[in-house]
């Protein structure tokens, strides 16, 4: 499996690696215009199944339209499994404020109390979720299927292995420490969140060689590139 070192060298695979980073993170700089963040991770859903394949280095931006439509795609995919936690998230909130507005003290503490709780078990409902809808995702940059995020048999095999698990812990240790050099960055307006921009595609990319070993291992204790690779269909 790859290890933490492997991640943070994998961006730098490609000889125009800087080029590479640059693009992506001007893209999440920007990706409040929807349109570049779907390129963006249309991109990154390309690196998987590079690493699904063995390719030792991350693809470069070529057709764009396919990236665009891989990424809406994915994102379809995360959305459509983070709605029972954004559907807890609002029920609780908006149930916890509906409980504060009521003007009595006790609606006050009831409130604060539930404004607590929801955002603990949304929180924990995110990650758990979350972790399915990244098996789902790999699953789909496997196959180039949207069906294939929904294959609930595979993307159990897989979300339940040790192997997964242990390559999911890896990726989120690295996303947190790009969170905090980001929040480091930050602190300079402006700049900082451009910069973050980049740290935060680099980290992205830097998982996808992570997400690939644990998808293989624990779908069939294969190495990348004997992973059952299909044609793409999109």
């Amino acid at each position: 499996m790859a290890t933490i070192e492997d991640a943070i060298r994998y961006p730098m695979e490609r000889e125009d690696w800087i080029k590479t980073i640059l693009i992506g993170g001007v893209l999440l700089f920007f990706g409040f215009l929807i349109v570049p963040a779907v390129i963006a991770y249309g991109y990154i859903v390309s690196a998987i199944r590079d690493s699904l394949e063995g390719k030792p280095e991350p693809p470069e931006f070529g057709d764009w339209a396919d990236l665009g439509m891989k990424g809406v795609y994915a994102w379809i995919i995360g959305i459509v499994y983070l709605i029972i936690p954004a559907i807890v998230g609002a029920a609780t909130v908006g149930g916890s404020i509906a409980a504060a507005a009521s003007g009595s003290r006790a609606g006050a503490m009831a409130g604060a109390a539930g404004m607590v709780g929801g955002f603990l078990l949304t929180t924990i409902l995110s990650l758990v979720f979350g972790y399915f809808a990244v098996v789902a995702i790999v699953n789909f940059a496997r196959s180039g299927e949207l069906g294939a995020g929904f294959d609930f048999s595979t993307i159990k095999q897989v979300a339940l292995s040790g192997e997964y698990f242990t390559a999911w812990l890896i990726s989120l240790g690295i996303f947190i420490v790009a969170a905090i050099i980001s929040g480091i960055l930050n602190v300079v307006p402006f700049l900082g969140v451009l910069l973050g921009s980049f740290v935060f595609f680099y980290a992205q990319l830097a998982v996808a060689p992570i997400w690939a070993d644990g998808f293989a291992a624990a779908l069939s204790g294969t190495s990348p590139g004997q992973a059952g690779i299909e044609e793409p269909a999109v």
